[in-house]
């Protein structure tokens, strides 16, 4: 599993909302600029962020992007979620039939190997659930920097 770089600025911006001062919205401008990334690549992890119901965006003249509910909430799982990377499943090419001759055999093989992985997915994501964001922030330090200053 190959975890993309969208990721990690997903949280980051969620971090820096979090810290806000106020809770004010932040213009992508603003957020790309902290994070020295593209405006237009981050503009499209913004989409994703707010469709997935992360963070909330208003079209005015002081508008952009806040947080749509506490960080204490929201874990590195809503961020995979919301990014549309949960799409973890096993393709098999069915080569047991190659090796087995017993086609019973074969299919309890695949559901086996099936298994496995699927279990190993959800305990993936268990512990990515128990990983909340607000751990990686000082307890004093929500709502205290104005990042469009």
């Amino acid at each position: 599993m190959k975890i993309n770089k969208s990721v990690e600025q997903a949280i980051y911006v969620l971090l820096i909302l979090a810290l806000q001062k106020d809770g004010e919205a932040l213009k992508s401008r603003v957020l790309s600029a902290h994070l020295q990334v593209s405006d237009s690549y981050l503009k499209k992890i913004l989409m994703k962020l707010k469709n997935g119901g992360l963070i909330v965006a208003s079209a005015s003249k002081n508008g952009g992007y806040q947080l749509a509910r506490p960080i204490s909430t929201i874990s590195i799982k809503d961020v995979f979620i919301a990014l549309q990377l949960t799409e973890d499943r096993l393709e098999l090419s069915h080569l047991a039939r190659f090796i087995f001759p017993d086609e019973k055999h074969v299919e309890e093989s695949e559901q086996e190997i099936s298994q496995a992985f699927d279990q190993a997915f959800a305990a993936f994501y268990d512990q990515l659930d128990q990983f909340k964001l607000d751990r990686l922030l000082k307890e004093d330090a929500m709502g205290t920097i104005d990042w469009a200053e």
